[in-house]
């Protein structure tokens, strides 16, 4: 009976061709406002070009880390053709990576170990050379440390020359993790800003699609669970204790039917997510993302049920979603608010969700589930005591 009911209430919100672009077309301007943000992010990087006349395992990691950067954008030359760019302005700056650039870092050589090249005008060179030298420096960092352990722990305990290469690698290894998720000690830059507070920096690039996708799924929780109030209008819900033996079976069935049709659009948009990497897949992530549209979901079904008209519904539907979205600091940084801002946004659904993305935790998936099941109860048990 519940399968039933939940599949005639799939029907009854797609029965029409524009229910089923209301489905989908949604999840398409997100995409394409995604890939708009991102190719105008592209176009304010800063271009970079690099020589690698070394070629060896340590300058290609590198210049795969600085890639990675969201505000540069790297290309790899030849000499020839990296000096071409610098002096027509195509790139602002450029790097040079001799030959022995390996070897003199496992040496912990420093001196001039890189060539830096700007172009005429180039304003951003000193933001470029830090992200480039601390990569550099993360290497020598490294080498530095598993040479100290190898003269120290190598003379105590007399190894051969594979035990000590063994040893040495053991103790990059271990130093090279440090330097994730972040370093053990970073600079946060803020222009203009006096509250010592600040908030971490997102290593990705500008994506505009996580904050999107989590106002989508909310939306779309309200404007589907509007069915209580319609049925209340047309006294459906005072005809079912008579028509489907139990009020606990009408109610679940019908918010099942909302919540496969949630979860559908949910594939989609991790699909796309996970396919453009914005999204980190996992078991955590997943989890966590269909916690939270569990608890929306139940959310709006208990709030649908104090609402008497479907204006009404509308009205809360867009203030709930407007109202959570910008103080939850999806979109923006939440520290630039007031304090007590600040405090009401650790109350919304999209501050809990992104935590638990971030720190890929368990916990708050768990408490996702266990509010939805209380609220699911709730409205239950209100609503049916006024069928």
């Amino acid at each position: 009976m519940v399968w039933t009911i939940a599949i005639t209430r799939i029907k009854l919100l797609l029965q029409s061709p524009w229910s089923w672009l209301g489905l989908i077309v949604p999840v398409l301007v997100l995409i394409f406002l995604d890939l708009s943000v991102e190719k105008t992010s592209d176009t304010t990087k800063i271009p970079v070009v690099i020589v690698d006349e070394d070629e060896t395992e340590y300058s290609k990691l590198v210049i795969e880390r600085v890639i990675k950067n969201p505000a540069v954008a790297v290309n790899v030359r030849n000499e020839e053709d990296a000096r071409n760019q610098i002096e027509t302005q195509k790139a602002a700056i450029g790097f040079f990576i001799p030959e022995g650039f390996m070897e003199s870092i496992q040496k912990n050589d420093e001196d001039e170990l890189v060539t830096m090249w700007l172009s005429s005008g180039s304003i951003s060179h000193g933001l470029v050379r830090e992200i480039f030298a601390s990569e550099v420096k993360r290497l020598s960092s490294n080498s530095y440390g598993a040479n100290t352990v190898l003269k120290t722990y190598g003379k105590s305990e007399k190894l051969d020359a594979g035990e000590q290469a063994k040893v040495w690698k053991d103790a990059w290894a271990y130093s090279d993790k440090h330097w994730e998720p972040k370093p053990l000690m970073t600079v946060d830059y803020k222009v203009g800003v006096t509250r010592e507070s600040s908030v971490e920096a997102d290593s990705s690039a500008a994506s505009i699609y996580v904050p999107g996708m989590l106002v989508l799924l909310m939306l779309f929780s309200f404007l589907y669970n509007s069915w209580p109030i319609k049925d209340r209008d047309s006294g459906m819900r005072s005809r079912v204790p008579y028509a489907a033996g139990r009020f606990s079976t009408y109610w679940f069935g019908n918010a099942l039917g909302v919540l496969l049709l949630q979860l559908f659009m949910l594939i989609l948009l991790i699909g796309f997510g996970w396919w453009r990497e914005a999204l980190k897949l996992n078991g955590a992530t997943i989890f966590g993302l269909i916690g939270y549209v569990l608890f929306l979901n139940a959310l709006s079904l208990l709030f649908a049920y104090f609402v008497q008209s479907n204006r009404t519904w509308q009205a809360i539907t867009l203030f709930v979603v407007l109202c959570t979205s910008l103080l939850s600091g999806t979109f923006f940084p939440s520290d630039e608010l007031s304090s007590f801002l600040q405090r009401a946004a650790e109350w919304t659904p999209q501050y809990w969700i992104v935590s638990s993305l971030n720190q890929e935790t368990l916990m708050i998936p768990f408490i996702f589930v266990g509010l939805s099941i209380i609220l699911y109860v709730l409205s239950t048990l209100k609503a049916g005591d006024n069928a």
